[in-house]
C-alpha cells in the first residue's frame, strides 16, 4: 500500500496561471460549442443565458482538472469522508437542472435517479486505495457504469434539457465525474489527464494524424475525396472544438487512460493491452453505419486508429497527444474526406 503524506489546506495552491488559461479558453470553447449545438432562434435570450451556464461550467471544470496541481488543491481540501468529497459533484447536480430550466422543464423524478448516481458512482472512490498501481473491480464497474450508458444513449433519458444538448452536455460532465473519481480521489497510476502542452506531445499527434487520417481513410474505401466546395474556416473550428470536448477527450480518457492503463497494470502486458483497448474501442462504433459490410469496416477502422492513439498514450506518457491527434483525424475526415 502507497503511504500518502499528510497536507494541509495551506500547504497546496492552485496552479493559478494555468487555471486562468484554461478557464479562458473554456470560455471560448464552451461558447462555441454551444453555438455549433444550438440555433440562435431556438430559445429566448434567458433560454439561452440558462442553457449555456448548464454546460460553460463543467467545460471550465473539464479544462481545470488537466492540470495536477488542481488534483492536488482538490485533495487537501476533502476531509477524507464521503459526505465532504460529494461535495464537490453539486457542480453537475446544478447544471443539470439548470439544463432543464432553460426549456422550462423541470422533472423531479429524473432529478431524483440522477443525483443517485452522482453520489453512488463517486462512493466507491472515495472509499478505493488511492494510488494503489492496478486496476480494481470497483475501478472496472465504475468504468461500466459511467460509459456504457452514456454509449449506448440510455443516459440521454434522464436529461430533460435541450434536445441538441443532450450528448455534449453528458459527454462533458462524465469527463469531469470520471476525472474527478480516477484522478483526484483515486489517484489512479498512470491516467494521464496532463492538458499542459508539450512540444513532444504536438509532434506524436501530428505524426499520428498524418499515418491515420488519409492514408487510412483512403485505403478502406470507406472515405473518398469531397467535392471542391470547401467550408468556412468558422465551420471547421467549431467543429473542432464540438470534436475535442465531447468526442476526443472523453473516448481517449476512457478508452486510453482508463481501460487501457488498467489492462496494462492487470495483465503486466503493454502490447495486449493496447490491442483490447484498441478492439473494444473498434466495437465502440458498430452502430456508426447501417450496412453489415461498412459496420465491419468502420470497427476495423477505428480499430487501427485506435492502435495508433493508445501508441501516442504510451509515446507521450499521457493524454493530450492522443487526444489531438484523434480530434484532428476527425476533423479531416469531416471536412477533407467524405
Amino acid at each position: 500500500m502507497i503511504l500518502e503524506q499528510s497536507v494541509t489546506k495551506s500547504d497546496v495552491q492552485l496552479p493559478r496561471g494555468y487555471l486562468a488559461g484554461a478557464t479562458a479558453i473554456a470560455l471560448v470553447a464552451g461558447c462555441g460549442l454551444f453555438l455549433a449545438k444550438v440555433p440562435t432562434t431556438m430559445l429566448s435570450p434567458l433560454g439561452s443565458a440558462l442553457a449555456l451556464l448548464s454546460i460553460l461550467p463543467l467545460v471550465v471544470a473539464q479544462l481545470a482538472l488537466g492540470h495536477p496541481g488542481t488534483w492536488d488543491w482538490l485533495r487537501a481540501r476533502t476531509g477524507g469522508t464521503l459526505r465532504v468529497e460529494q461535495r464537490w459533484m453539486l457542480l453537475p447536480i446544478a447544471c443539470y437542472v439548470l439544463g432543464g430550466l432553460a426549456v422550462k422543464r423541470f422533472d423531479p423524478y429524473a432529478t431524483t435517479v440522477f443525483v443517485a448516481g452522482v453520489f453512488i458512482t463517486i462512493g466507491p472512490r472515495c472509499q478505493g486505495d488511492r494510488g494503489y498501481p492496478r486496476m480494481m473491480w470497483t475501478d472496472t464497474t465504475f468504468w461500466v457504469f459511467l460509459w456504457i450508458p452514456f454509449d449506448f444513449g440510455w443516459t440521454h433519458d434522464l436529461w430533460y434539457g435541450l434536445d441538441n444538448l443532450a450528448y455534449a452536455w453528458w459527454a462533458v460532465m462524465l469527463t469531469v465525474v470520471a476525472v474527478y473519481g480516477y484522478g483526484v480521489l483515486r489517484d489512479l497510476p498512470g491516467l494521464g489527464y496532463r492538458l499542459t502542452p508539450r512540444w513532444s506531445d504536438i509532434g506524436t499527434a501530428l505524426a499520428v494524424t498524418a499515418v491515420v487520417a488519409i492514408p487510412i481513410g483512403l485505403t478502406t474505401n470507406l472515405l473518398t475525396l469531397p467535392s471542391t466546395t470547401a467550408p468556412r474556416l468558422t465551420t471547421i473550428a467549431l467543429e473542432f472544438i464540438a470534436l475535442c470536448l465531447t468526442v476526443a477527450i472523453p473516448e481517449e480518457l476512457f478508452f486510453r487512460g482508463i481501460l487501457q492503463c488498467g489492462l496494462d497494470k492487470h495483465l503486466r502486458n503493454p502490447r495486449l493491452a493496447l490491442l483490447l483497448a484498441s478492439l473494444l474501442f473498434g466495437l465502440m462504433h458498430w452502430d456508426n453505419a447501417d450496412a453489415l459490410v461498412e459496420r465491419l469496416t468502420y470497427v476495423g477502422l477505428a480499430t487501427v486508429a485506435g492502435l495508433f492513439y493508445g501508441w501516442a498514450y504510451e509515446r507521450s506518457g499521457g493524454l493530450l497527444a492522443p487526444i489531438l491527434s484523434h480530434t484532428l483525424v476527425d476533423v479531416i475526415w469531416r471536412f477533407g474526406l467524405r
